[in-house]
């Protein structure tokens, strides 16, 4: 059967507005990881510190997350929405006062990791926006954010198991990330405050064939209690 021109027009304007509609519709990620440690809050507190999270002050998102565990992603319309964090309550999840009261935006088709951290010796939830451009094969990415309570922060990255190892640095100030696509495999990951050689945090990582790992420093640098809180997000490509 032949189709007459302007039905083909047709149906080419159908198909593009509906795939308009599909990148339009496209909802986004949104991670939640727990960087506050009890003590950064209160000395009598428990150092995994439990929390709930509640959006738009009606859906209980997340409950009982624990001090250096990251939520499965949650997925979201684009928009702002409310986040309400608050200490756990394990028989009514989300009604204990909140803790931090922000507001985090969405954009369709992106990821975002919300932090729980402490700046300035106040509860704060800072946000990060993940890059989960496809990633090339033999490869990974490596993002260090600095979400802790200190001043600029440097990881270098020393590969393991290979004869000739290299060590690579980044380095992020306070709030900020920085990115790096290096060889897939095994890494010890250190960490010291910019201009110091005091070790703050290390770690040993595995940064899989065309994956995005995320590597969160946080804590404070006063009360030496900075750590790395690490998420990984497989098969980018």
């Amino acid at each position: 059967m032949k189709l007459r021109p302007r039905v083909v027009m047709q149906l080419a304007a159908l198909c593009l507005l509906l795939g308009s509609y599909s990148f339009a519709a496209e909802d986004a990620s949104l991670y939640i990881v727990h960087g506050l440690p009890g003590r950064d809050v209160a000395e009598n507190l428990n150092p995994n510190f439990p929390v709930d999270v509640l959006v738009n002050g009606k859906s209980c998102v997340v409950r009982n997350l624990a001090f250096d565990t990251t939520s499965a992603p949650l997925s979201f319309a684009a928009g702002t929405y409310d986040v309400q964090i608050s200490p756990s309550n394990t028989l009514a999840g989300c009604t204990n006062p909140p803790l931090i009261d922000a507001s985090v935006t969405l954009t369709s088709g992106t990821s975002i990791s919300a932090v729980l951290a402490i700046s300035g010796g106040e509860p704060t939830l800072l946000q990060f926006s993940d890059n989960l451009s496809p990633v090339a094969s033999g490869n990974a990415r490596f993002v260090f954010a600095q979400a802790a309570d200190a001043p600029a922060l440097q990881a270098t990255l020393t590969q393991l198991d290979v004869k000739k190892p290299k060590t690579f640095t980044l380095v992020a100030s306070p709030g900020s990330q920085q990115v790096i696509s290096i060889a897939a495999g095994t890494y010890l990951v250190k960490v010291y405050a910019v201009g110091d050689t005091t070790l703050l945090a290390s770690e040993q990582l595995t940064l899989p064939n065309q994956s995005v790992s995320f590597s969160y420093a946080v804590g404070e640098s006063a009360n030496n209690s900075i750590v790395i809180i690490n998420k990984s997000v497989r098969d980018v490509f």
